[in-house]
């Protein structure tokens, strides 16, 4: 079945690649823009995979606007892969592809829809996530049938990119597995019950400052959840910007206003927390040293 691939990321590249190992023949590839913007988490070029397996690349910043429906509608497609996407297909994408439109998402359907999952099942403490291939029957998002299913549990240490790593992994697993039922028009289809549909909101950039008067083992959890492939949790030096890739909380002998370095150790500067003892910052970026008595926030 001539199957277009909707993707801008490492996960969906992955994934292209084993559907066409599982038999897919994928026609088209729509993809962002080029050049490739390393501030977006896991944007990667589809060209060399392109040319590998024959497909037309169709560069679209609006996956709905009409030239970029036209370009879709002259590969004649069967089906629709949409993996990693953030724009909602609208009716005249979804018309185009006769055998359906497919997508993934990397929580346990129906239970979060929405942005940002990774993040999100961290922060929310969750103890297992997964990945959901479903059926895109129109332009809500994360609600069509399921197809399936792979749990993944989450680690008490749990950073942003050991998960991402870890459900890349799951995205390829269905793939490999479901695939050959898609093409051969047997896969099952499961309805979402909406009784126990819940969504988690849109995440930016912004969304990941620092506030130093909570506790400090919840900061631990705010600094993992947020780390690479993700833009990071951030304080300030006065008006300098400082990232913190990695962080736990200690023991701190001194006492001071929430936001204040008051140690430092071998591994890393020492910030007094809102409660809870501090944080060792042992992966960091900053425009000079953290020195012992300098405030953050």
């Amino acid at each position: 079945m001539r199957t277009v691939w909707v993707s801008f990321d490492t996960i969906g590249r992955d994934c292209l690649v084993a559907a066409v190992d599982v038999g897919a023949e994928v026609v088209g590839i729509v993809t962002l823009p080029g050049p490739v913007d390393s501030d977006r988490s896991g944007q990667c070029s589809f060209d060399e995979v392109a040319a590998t397996v024959g497909a037309v690349v169709i560069e679209a910043a609006e996956i709905n606007a009409p030239e970029t429906v036209a370009a879709i509608a002259a590969l004649d497609p069967q089906l629709l892969f949409v993996i990693g996407w953030s724009q909602l297909l609208r009716e005249p994408v979804l018309a185009l592809a006769a055998g359906g439109a497919f997508g993934m998402h990397p929580t346990l359907l129906p239970r979060h829809r929405g942005r940002a999952p990774i993040p999100w099942a961290i922060l929310s403490g969750l103890a297992t996530t997964g990945v959901t291939l479903f059926e895109i029957p129109d332009a809500r998002a994360d609600s069509g049938s399921i197809v399936g299913v792979v749990e993944v549990p989450i680690a008490a240490d749990e950073t942003a990119t050991t998960l991402f790593d870890r459900l890349a992994v799951a995205h390829v697993d269905l793939i490999r597995q479901f695939v050959p039922a898609i093409l051969a028009g047997t896969a099952p289809r499961l309805p979402q019950d909406e009784r126990r549909a819940s969504s988690w909101p849109k995440r930016t950039p912004a969304d990941g400052i620092i506030d130093w008067d909570t506790r400090a083992p919840y900061l631990y959890d705010w600094v993992r959840a947020q780390t690479r492939p993700y833009p990071g949790a951030f304080t300030f030096l006065g008006d300098e910007k400082v990232v913190v890739w990695s962080a736990r909380p200690v023991d701190a002998a001194a006492i001071a206003a929430p936001g204040t370095v008051v140690e430092q150790r071998p591994e890393g500067p020492v910030v007094a927390c809102g409660a809870g003892g501090a944080l060792l910052l042992d992966e960091f970026e900053a425009p000079e040293i953290l020195r012992v008595g300098a405030l953050l926030g």
